[in-house]
């Protein structure tokens, strides 16, 4: 039996989802997974070279595609299709001069893999690995130092909440641990929960960005009710979840 035919936008998706969870990829088992030529293979690769999302280096006859983004936590390949669409769509998003608030998290690691690097942005973040990706591409990082404790290689504590406020953004992208009608976004982590709450706390626009996967769920420490939130950005599924939420109180936008 044939494979199915994956369009232009899937394969890029998955050739992003395989470069990040392993350190190299090689044009012919990219080719043998996705039921294509190595010359498409090739040809998806280079444009996304050209928008800055990896880089390639040639070691004999076979081509090495490195991965950006060497730190990333485990959880990134749970719901890694949805979540790749999801920070694709975000970062479509940003308009240009922005100061983003930037969340760690493997949605918002996404969302850093597809921000435009010509709209003269400047991004804040906690997270070693969002920053790796972003400094990488050309665009502009302010690192918030702190402790690194956390399973996202994230800075925390009372360095980095000093250091967030001393700044004020246009706008803050956090991923959520759950997100529920009585609690609305908490996380798993607390150190965590402290970020995304001093982050929210400091700009002007919130969005968030989550799969069906989170929500109805609720996770042990609160970050701050769902009125808070301006735009959730999820999947198709999750649209209608969500309203049962929020009603008409933020944008609610999938792909």
């Amino acid at each position: 039996m044939n494979k199915k035919r994956l369009l232009s936008a899937e394969r890029l998706n998955i050739i992003l989802e395989r470069v990040s969870a392993k350190t190299a990829v090689d044009y012919e088992s990219l080719a043998i997974e996705l039921n294509v030529s190595k010359m498409t293979v090739r040809r998806d690769v280079q444009d996304l070279v050209s928008q800055g999302y990896m880089k390639v280096t040639r070691g004999g006859a076979s081509a090495k595609i490195i991965n950006r983004d060497i730190l990333l936590n485990p959880r990134s390949m749970d719901q890694s299709i949805a979540k790749s669409k999801i920070g694709q769509f975000a970062a479509s998003l940003i308009e240009d001069g922005e100061t983003i608030f930037l969340g760690p998290g493997s949605t918002t690691a996404a969302f850093a893999q597809f921000l435009p690097n010509n709209l003269n942005l400047t991004v804040i973040t906690a997270s070693l690995p969002h920053a790796s990706i972003l400094v990488s591409r050309g665009i502009k990082v302010i690192s918030i130092g702190g402790i690194i404790s956390t399973l996202d290689m994230a800075a925390s504590g009372i360095i980095a909440l000093e250091t967030i406020d001393r700044f004020f953004a246009t706008r803050t992208v956090i991923g959520t641990g759950g997100l529920s009608k009585k609690i609305g976004l908490t996380e798993r982590d607390q150190e965590i929960a402290d970020l995304n709450r001093a982050m929210v706390a400091r700009c002007e626009s919130l969005m968030v960005l989550l799969d069906s996967s989170k929500i109805n769920l609720s996770a042990p420490f609160q970050v701050c009710g769902a009125e808070a939130v301006d735009e959730f950005i999820t999947t198709t599924e999750g649209r209608a979840l969500i309203a049962q939420i929020v009603g008409s109180e933020a944008e609610i936008l999938s792909p």
